[in-house]
C-alpha cells in the first residue's frame, strides 16, 4: 500500500518565514481553511491539526488557535481530507473529550483521527505540575475511557486518575466504533502503551535507517499480541527545481529569526521532558545529517527540527526511502503552508507514485 502523505495545518497562522514575531497571516477560517483545502487538491490524504498553548513557528505573544477549532474549521472546508486532531490528555475529562471526538466524527462524515500528546514540558503552562511517567499512566486510563464509552452501553471505570460509574456516550464513532488513535512518545513507558493502546505510533524522523530501526523494535514488541501498528514520522520539506535552490529557500525560511524568539526557544528546549524532542533539538546544529536531510530549521522552531531538502526528484526519493524503512503515514510541512503544499502535490507527489511503481510498493 503507498505511503500516505500528511499536510500540516498549523495553529498559528501561515508565513514565509518562520521565526519572527508574528506570522504574516495569522490564524484566521480564511487562513486555515485555505491551507487544508490546498493540500486536499493537491494530493494529500490527511491534514494534522497540532496542539500547542503558545506559538511554535512565530513569537511569544502570536496567536495560536486550538486544534479543536482549527480542525472543526477545515472539517466543515474539506470534503475528503482525513483529518488529524491533536489531543493533549488531562485538559479536558476524557467523557467530555471522548463526545466532543465523536461529535466532530459525525461532523466529517467519519473522517477524524485523534493525535494523544503526553510528553513535553511538566505542563505548568497548563495550570498543572505532573512528572512524565504520571503523565503517561494517565493517557492511558484516558484511551481506556474513550475505548469503554465507544464500544459499551453502560461504561463504569475506577482507576489511579478517572473514575466512572454507568457512563453512557451517544453518539458512537461512525465506522466501527473506533476513532483511530496516534500516540507520539519516544521513551520506554510511550512505547509500551503504544503497543496496548495505539493505532499508529509515531515519532520524530531522523533519517531512514534510524525509522527502520525504530519500526523494527516497534514489531519485535508487537510479536505474539495479535495488534498491529501503523508508523507515522515528521518533516519539514523544502523541494525545487534544483537542490541549490533548495538549500537557497531552505536558508531564506529561517533568515528572519527574532532574537528574543531564539532565547525563548533555547529556554523552553532546556526544561522540556519529550525524549523525541531532546533529540531532535541536539542535532539542530549538525546542519546537514546526511544528504538532503537539514537540521537548521530547528533553530527557528519547536519540535520537529529536520527537513527533506533537495530537488523535486531528490525529494521523491527521500520519500521513499522512508516508505521503505516501513512508514506508513508521513507529515510534513513547508512555508508558506498554503502554497508549499501546492508546489509539493505538483512536483513530488506524481514522482513518489512513479517511483513507488516502478518499484512495486504501490
Amino acid at each position: 500500500m503507498s505511503i500516505e502523505l500528511v499536510w500540516y495545518l498549523s495553529c498559528d497562522g501561515d508565513a514565509a518565514h518562520i521565526g519572527q514575531k508574528f506570522a504574516d497571516d495569522p490564524p484566521s477560517f480564511e487562513t486555515f481553511s485555505r491551507i487544508a483545502q490546498n493540500a486536499e487538491r493537491s494530493g494529500f490524504s490527511t491534514i494534522l491539526s497540532p496542539s500547542h498553548q503558545l506559538s511554535v513557528n512565530y513569537g511569544r505573544q502570536a496567536p495560536a488557535w486550538d486544534a479543536l477549532v482549527n480542525t472543526t474549521a477545515v472539517a466543515t472546508a474539506t470534503k475528503t481530507l482525513k483529518l488529524i486532531m491533536a489531543v493533549r490528555p488531562g485538559l479536558i475529562e476524557p467523557a467530555i473529550c471522548a463526545r466532543m471526538l465523536t461529535s466532530l466524527d459525525h461532523l466529517s462524515g467519519g473522517r477524524l483521527l485523534a493525535n494523544i500528546i503526553t510528553g513535553g514540558s511538566p505542563l505548568s503552562m497548563y495550570g498543572e505540575e505532573m512528572d512524565h511517567d504520571a503523565r503517561y499512566r494517565r493517557m492511558e486510563e484516558y484511551l481506556q475511557v474513550f475505548e469503554g464509552l465507544w464500544t459499551q452501553e453502560k461504561f463504569s471505570f475506577e482507576g489511579e486518575f478517572y473514575t466512572l460509574k454507568d457512563a453512557t456516550l451517544y453518539p458512537k464513532p461512525l465506522h466501527n466504533s473506533h476513532i483511530p488513535i496516534l500516540i507520539a512518545g519516544s521513551s520506554e513507558i510511550a512505547r509500551e502503551i503504544s503497543v496496548r493502546r495505539a493505532d499508529y505510533y509515531v515519532f520524530w524522523g531522523e533519517n531512514p535507517d534510524q525509522c527502520s530501526e525504530r519500526v523494527q523494535e516497534m514489531e519485535a514488541r508487537l510479536s505474539g499480541t495479535g495488534r498491529r501498528l501503523g508508523y507515522v514520522t515528521r518533516f519539514h520539506i523544502v523541494a525545487r527545481e534544483t537542490e541549490e535552490e533548495a538549500f537557497e529557500a531552505a536558508h531564506e525560511l529561517v533568515s528572519q529569526v527574532d532574537p528574543e524568539l531564539m532565547t525563548l526557544r533555547e529556554e523552553s528546549a532546556s526544561k522540556t521532558e519529550s525524549v523525541g524532542t531532546l533529540d531532535q533539538k541536539a542535532r539542530a546544529n549538525t546542519a546537514v545529517m546526511e544528504p538532503n536531510l537539514w537540521t537548521g530549521v530547528g533553530k527557528a522552531r519547536s519540535g520537529t527540527g529536520v527537513s527533506i531538502v533537495g530537488s523535486y526528484e531528490q525529494c521523491a526519493q527521500k520519500i521513499v526511502e522512508f516508505e521503505q524503512a516501513g512508514i506508513n503515514l508521513l507529515i510534513m510541512s513547508g512555508f508558506p503552508l498554503h502554497s508549499e503544499c501546492e508546489r509539493v502535490g505538483q512536483n513530488v507527489i506524481p514522482l513518489v507514485r512513479k517511483m513507488e511503481e516502478e518499484l512495486g510498493l504501490s
